[in-house]
């Protein structure tokens, strides 16, 4: 089985509250702490058409973040934010053995606003997502904790409760980037069933396309598929989330992939705790 890191969680948040057009209402919120880790460490990244690429050393990346939803208004979330990571580099070669490396910092810190078009039967919601160059560096070693360049989204985002125990929405949007980096466009689908009233599951599919109008290029990267450039994924993923009556919650969740490109193959999990009010 092929899987694939997703590490731009500001994309696929793993909580049932994350993404859709649902919003909260004014002065409710939803706060998250998250984890997210791969099953070992990874050498090999898709490519396009197929493709693979072996790496001449392995890699290790970490995700722990912050996510905060809050209603400024009935009709207006303001979303925040902060991943830090842990990323590392080993080769098995001597030769190599001073490209090895460890590096820790902020990622891409994530500001958002949703605004909601319409709650009928089917709910509408349009979002800007921005996302700044927050990011740790050491590129000798192919190294780097997000993307070196600041980045504005338009999102759209329409969704539906076809009963009480069952839900969809998908989530379409259009990123510019700055530096030089390729523009992309990005879905999100997600179907979500309530087991029982404090247990919901769900399954998702996430497509990240890059539109190969950037002329950023970094060789070291490529060789660590860690944040370079023309990054693309069609991924699948499943998750779940467990509701104490105290609106306190966990979440769980794991990602695969079907193809892409200067994405690593490797299973990745998320863990997370998160409370309402």
């Amino acid at each position: 089985m092929r899987f694939i890191i997703l590490a731009i969680i500001f994309i696929t948040s793993f909580s049932v509250s994350a993404g859709g057009p649902w919003l909260n209402k004014k002065k409710e919120g939803f706060f998250q702490l998250q984890s997210t880790f791969p099953a070992s460490a990874y050498n090999r990244l898709f490519l396009e058409n197929g493709k693979e690429s072996i790496l001449n050393k392995s890699v290790l990346d970490y995700t722990v973040q912050v996510y905060l939803e809050y209603g400024i208004t009935d009709r207006l979330d303001l979303i925040s934010i902060l991943p830090y990571k842990f990323v590392s580099t080993e080769s098995s070669s001597d030769t190599s053995q001073t490209l090895n490396g460890i590096l820790n910092g902020l990622s891409n810190y994530k500001l958002g606003f949703k605004y909601q078009l319409s709650d009928k039967n089917i709910k509408v919601a349009t979002s800007i997502q921005s996302s700044f160059n927050s990011i740790s560096k050491d590129l000798e070693k192919g190294l780097i904790t997000g993307y070196d360049a600041n980045s504005v989204g338009l999102y759209f985002h329409l969704g539906k409760g076809f009963s009480k125990n069952i839900y969809s929405f998908i989530d379409l949007g259009a990123n510019i980037v700055g530096n030089d980096f390729s523009n992309y466009l990005d879905i999100h689908y997600e179907l979500g069933y309530q087991i029982k009233p404090s247990l919901w599951a769900a399954f998702t599919l996430d497509l990240r396309e890059s539109l190969k109008n950037g002329s950023y290029s970094n060789n070291n990267l490529k060789q660590t598929g860690l944040y370079t450039n023309n990054q693309e994924y069609f991924a699948f993923g499943i998750k779940a989330s467990y509701e104490l009556k105290n609106k306190i919650g966990f979440n769980i969740a794991s990602f695969g992939a079907f193809s892409g490109n200067y994405v690593a193959k490797i299973a990745t999990f998320s863990l997370g705790i998160y409370t309402k009010w």
